[in-house]
């Protein structure tokens, strides 16, 4: 199975000390303090994620399984122009987080659930779970290969509510959706990171979130890129720093941008 590069900043951090610590072993070797000092750091930030898994309650057998075929399935780019390119397994949500959604879902009672971007169908999957039978989670991928995956393995779970997958444009999706009679209650965005302020604009404009409703935005610090200022941002962390801003100043949300792996932004309506 498929070894993860570090991804957030922590574990981007410890990855660092631990090189900083390997190529400099001869130096260091003759000032053990820094030594010390240097392991302890790597330790503090190496052993903090290890540490949430096991403290958060097990994934279910169905997730489990996703999470396997995630890292087993090869997401190498494609020629294809229907093809996303840059599609990899460390995009994969995950137990920690798949675990804090299904946790957010269970606890404002939501009923229907819009996510956009699906990957591999871990999060969608791990919402669902927290739906009752009448629940409804609509997910929008670009990708038709992994919207293909997903739908196999959500549909090979065990679930009571409907999972519907749609493929396309997320945008043009939700521009269909804008006439729905009953507005969503969580929307959940991991999608392309330049387009989060046109998602969360447009759905907020055409009143498809209800008012108390929840926004749960992934990826919103992006490998400490919107934060360390060593040069020009890349593309992505461009789109989540406008984003960041954005959200900071958008009346109609209250909102908190929480540490978990690469950032997790919660927004509320409030009107």
């Amino acid at each position: 199975m498929k070894q993860l590069r570090p991804i957030t900043p922590i574990t981007i951090l410890a990855a660092e000390l631990g090189e900083i610590i390997t190529d400099n072993a001869k130096e260091l070797s003759s000032n053990p303090e820094i030594l010390r000092r240097l392991k302890r750091c790597k330790d503090l930030a190496g052993g903090l994620d290890p540490y949430i898994e096991r403290h958060t309650s097990a994934e279910s057998d169905d997730l489990r399984r996703l999470n396997e075929a995630t890292l087993s399935f090869d997401w190498d780019d494609r020629d294809e122009d229907t093809y996303v390119k840059g599609l990899e397994a460390e995009m994969l949500s995950g137990h920690v987080e798949g675990q804090f959604l299904k946790i957010l879902v269970s606890i404002t009672n939501a009923k229907r659930v819009l996510e956009i971007g699906v990957f591999s169908g871990y999060s969608a999957l791990a919402m669902a779970e927290a739906l009752p039978s009448d629940g409804e989670l609509v997910a929008c991928e670009l990708d038709p290969r992994a919207a293909d995956f997903a739908e196999r393995h959500i549909g090979a779970a065990h679930l009571n509510c409907d999972v519907s997958v749609k493929i396309g444009k997320a945008i043009d999706t939700i521009a269909k959706l804008k006439d729905s009679a009953h507005p969503f209650d969580l929307v959940f965005i991991d999608a392309d990171k330049p387009s989060y302020k046109d998602y969360v604009k447009t759905i907020l404009d055409y009143g498809l979130i209800k008012i108390g409703g929840l926004f749960v935005v992934d990826n919103t610090l992006l490998q400490g890129e919107v934060y360390i200022e060593d040069g020009d941002m890349s593309t992505p962390a461009a789109g989540i720093h406008e984003f960041n801003e954005y959200l900071t100043n958008e009346p109609r949300v209250t909102q908190v941008l929480i540490p978990l792996r690469d950032g997790v932004t919660l927004a509320q309506r409030i009107i």
